[in-house]
């Protein structure tokens, strides 16, 4: 009952916090440092991962569709590579961080634990 409730409810919740986030940078509003420089970092990955996720199920017609594993995790690669390796590189704004993309892969594991947890449900 624990993860059905997470599971329902996360996706709307990370977007209004990160939304909140964004909304309180371009504001100038004074966020704690923590909040301000590494939360987005974490929610980024549950939220692109349930995005794709659901635009693959709408194309398919399956709403019990997963992103395959091995898929979610080139995905997490590439984001921490393309913000956290490249655009550092040619960028001024962006700044390279190996808490980041720690924080992408706890976005990941979350995902997954999340996600998945059904299958897990069924086998044992």
């Amino acid at each position: 009952m624990f993860i059905y409730t997470i599971k329902r409810f996360y996706f709307p919740v990370f977007m209004l916090i990160a939304l909140l986030i964004f909304i309180a940078q371009r504001l100038s509003i004074d966020i704690p440092n923590l909040v301000n420089n590494y939360l987005n970092d974490l929610l980024c990955m549950p939220i692109v991962l349930k995005i794709c996720q659901y635009t693959v199920r709408q194309i398919k017609g399956d709403q019990n569709l997963q992103i395959p594993i091995g898929i979610a995790f080139a995905l997490t690669i590439v984001y921490a590579l393309y913000f956290e390796w490249l655009l550092p590189k040619v960028n001024d704004r962006y700044t390279a961080d190996v808490i980041d993309v720690c924080l992408y892969g706890i976005g990941f594991v979350f995902f997954l634990w999340v996600e998945r947890s059904d299958e897990r449900e069924h086998k044992e």
